[in-house]
């Protein structure tokens, strides 16, 4: 049985989270699943340490995100992404690494998301897809651990939606632990578990399997 990465444990936040309890494992895909307003951004956030929980903890490989911000490397992509207009994609990641200690090289970056064949393309003639992955190479710099992604494939096509879950499924084979709200059932099939929140509440926790026979 692979050990847990993330506990959550009773995790409010005001009405927006209310008495959230699972367990994420190393290097699993957990899939937040919920309408738009059901607390997914706002959970994945206090995951992330960005937010203080009014109650409940949460710990990320046995430490709180909130206060011990560097014991474990996080990533996170958030569903708007980032903007970069004026630079290849090589000149993104290199910005990026200047701003991280010990990050991973470039060539690794772009290798772990499939980009490096767009090294040297601009910002501006990315597809809609490939900004995603950039996004993703931007998270992984920093040597994550773990992921948080929020709703990773929005406004994606069949075809690049496919191509980032490759990508997470390629890391998460490497141990990474990824976790990404999304409002798919589909999609959240992908994962390996996944949680249905409603209102704020964490209404069923279950294999992905499961839920897809359902």
């Amino acid at each position: 049985m692979k050990p847990p990465m993330i506990e959550v444990r009773d995790l409010r936040l005001d009405q927006a989270v209310r008495d959230v309890s699972f367990t994420v494992a190393e290097g699993d895909v957990y899939a937040l699943l919920g309408r738009y307003g059901s607390g997914k951004t706002t959970l994945l956030e206090m995951l992330a340490g960005l937010r203080r929980p009014t109650g409940g903890t949460v710990r990320v490989r046995g430490t709180d995100p909130y206060t011990d911000h560097d014991t474990v490397r996080t990533g996170t992509v958030w569903r708007d992404g980032g903007l970069f207009p004026g630079l290849t994609v090589a000149e993104v990641v290199d910005t990026w690494r200047r701003w991280t200690l010990d990050p991973l090289t470039r060539d690794d970056a772009l290798r772990l998301t499939g980009l490096t064949r767009l090294a040297d393309v601009p910002f501006e003639r990315l597809t809609p897809g490939q900004r995603r992955l950039l996004d993703l190479a931007l998270a992984l710099v920093g040597r994550s651990d773990v992921l948080f992604l929020d709703e990773p494939t929005a406004g994606l096509d069949h075809a690049p939606a496919r191509a980032v879950w490759a990508v997470l499924r390629s890391l998460a084979a490497r141990g990474t632990t990824v976790v990404i709200t999304t409002r798919d059932p589909e999609e959240a099939c992908r994962a390996d578990r996944i949680g249905v929140l409603d209102e704020g509440r964490l209404v069923t926790g279950r294999q992905a399997g499961r839920l897809r026979a359902a």
